[in-house]
């Protein structure tokens, strides 16, 4: 297996967000996370036991949440391909708030 990454930073509507970790969830309870990537989609199978890291900062002027997931992926789970896999959450850049759009 090849090394894939895709990194996304985007300034969106908590509601916009709230969407699109709505989808990441969908994902994980069904066992497939498919990221839509310009190249080609990355498909991630998180397996029962993951590893999750919580960072909470608060300043006066700043407040930042950061959550790290990581895991082995699910060997039982057989790869195949996209087309197939059509019931699995695809999750896209999440669209830019109107602030982004300013900018």
């Amino acid at each position: 297996m090849g090394k894939d990454k895709l990194k996304s930073k985007n300034i969106m509507t908590r509601d916009d967000l709230v969407a699109y970790l709505e989808t990441v969830l969908s994902g994980l309870k069904q066992g497939t996370l498919i990221l839509d990537n310009e190249d080609r989609p990355l498909i991630l199978r998180p397996s029962d036991s993951i590893e999750a890291e919580l960072e909470i900062k608060q300043k006066s002027d700043k407040e930042k949440l950061e959550l790290k997931l990581s895991w082995v992926p699910n060997k039982m789970q057989p790869l195949t391909p996209v087309a197939t896999q059509l019931e699995a959450p695809i999750l896209s850049s999440p669209p830019l708030g109107d602030e982004a759009k300013k900018k």
